[in-house]
């Protein structure tokens, strides 16, 4: 039973151009999943299976072989793969992001981390807390950087920094730094998105040349001098708002799944204490109303923003619409949580176990909903800003 028919909505198979997981490789996601969530990272078959889809390849640069389509081809990927694996799907979503990022860096970094393999694989961790000390010819970077998320797999590491200089703000940088000069800490241990092998990294001392280095302000604010330098506008699209439709794309993927998972389990079980279906109870009914309702919206809102986002990289931006979009994003996310919840709450004890896909899309979700981006306190507060005429603070934009 599927009660997240929408239309628009990828289905598997779906020949709509820009979609890359079709049913073959949904299925090798699924048959793995058990397997990335017991041993806490993607397994080879997941990322070959992502790998052999093209998948990886959405929004790498033309200018070296790459696809460079769109966030909506984004989202329609990582939607469908989350329909099979939240890890995976989340994986793919960090991957295909930073590979977008690497858009807006120096095009001798993208021909070397793209010159050999337009699959190759770059995790990272973008709050700036590695340390970076200026020498000749770039930077020696130290630091630890959480929740670097398919960190086993990595070819390249993208990763935030501060140059420390004194009685000065810091400077933000972000560095790209090949596996050679990384050490994984396996320390993945979380309630949700545990296929993602999200592990800490460390580095010491490790030298980067000034071509893998670009200011944070210009590669976050869609500033750099790089991202004109492409056939299309898609690198001049502001990148926080932009995370935020990523990480909302998994949530919509997961809360798909859960409640096609939670309409069939009301469909067939019984009230031990009742001695009737639990399927012809009221309550449920609206509760799987109400949550179908909640992911639609999530799903609109998540096509609206896109074409905001569209808008500024366009050149129609602001402060009040990269606000706007963040919000939007953000509070995609939290509707598919809510979905999420409401139905989890109401399917019983038989859910609870793992193997459940209810379970395990609930506890995504939730974990997903944690990510910086998600925060709607401070980027409601921005956005709530902006409705009253005013400048949105000093929240990340």
């Amino acid at each position: 039973m599927t009660v997240t028919d929408a239309p628009g909505a990828a289905a598997s198979g779906d020949p709509t151009p820009g979609v890359r997981i079709d049913e073959h490789a949904g299925a090798v996601l699924a048959e793995h999943a058990a397997w990335n969530e017991e041993h806490r990272r993607l397994s080879e078959h997941s990322l070959s299976a992502l790998r052999d889809s093209g998948a990886l390849r959405l929004l790498v640069p033309e200018r070296v072989g790459g696809d460079e389509l769109t966030l909506a081809d984004m989202v329609a990927n990582v939607r469908e793969a989350a329909l099979y694996d939240g890890a995976a799907a989340w994986v793919l979503m960090v991957l295909v992001g930073h590979s977008w990022m690497l858009g807006s860096m120096s095009e001798d970094l993208q021909d070397e981390v793209y010159g050999a393999d337009l699959d190759t694989i770059v995790p990272g961790s973008l709050a700036p807390v590695g340390s970076a000390t200026e020498c000749e010819g770039g930077w020696l970077v130290d630091g630890r950087w959480p929740f670097t998320s398919g960190a086993v797999w990595g070819d390249w590491f993208l990763l935030g920094s501060q140059v420390l200089e004194p009685g000065e703000r810091p400077r933000l940088i972000h560095v790209v730094m090949p596996r050679s000069d990384i050490e994984v800490d396996d320390n993945w241990y979380a309630i949700g998105l545990r296929g993602t092998g999200s592990c800490d990294v460390t580095a010491e001392q490790a030298f980067v040349p000034t071509h893998r280095m670009l200011d944070s302000g210009e590669l976050l604010g869609a500033r750099s001098p790089w991202s004109a330098r492409h056939r299309t506008s898609l690198y001049h699209t502001p990148v926080l708002p932009g995370l935020a439709v990523h990480v909302a794309a998994t949530a919509l993927g997961l809360a798909r799944a859960g409640l096609d998972d939670a309409a069939d389990r009301f469909g067939v079980q019984d009230d031990r204490y009742m001695g009737t279906a639990k399927s012809r109870r009221p309550g449920l009914h609206m509760r799987l109303a109400e949550a179908n309702a909640e992911v639609r919206s999530a799903e609109m809102l998540i096509d609206d923003t896109i074409g905001l986002l569209r808008r500024a990289a366009e050149g129609d931006d602001s402060k009040a619409l990269r606000a706007h979009a963040k919000y939007q994003g953000s509070y995609a996310i939290e509707l598919c949580r809510r979905a999420l919840d409401r139905v989890t709450t109401a399917a019983g004890g038989r859910a609870v176990f793992d193997g459940s896909r209810l379970q395990q899309a609930f506890r995504d979700v939730t974990m997903a909903s944690q990510h910086q981006v998600a925060d709607l306190d401070t980027v409601g507060e921005a956005y709530g800003r902006t409705r009253l005429g005013m400048d949105p603070g000093p929240h990340p934009l």
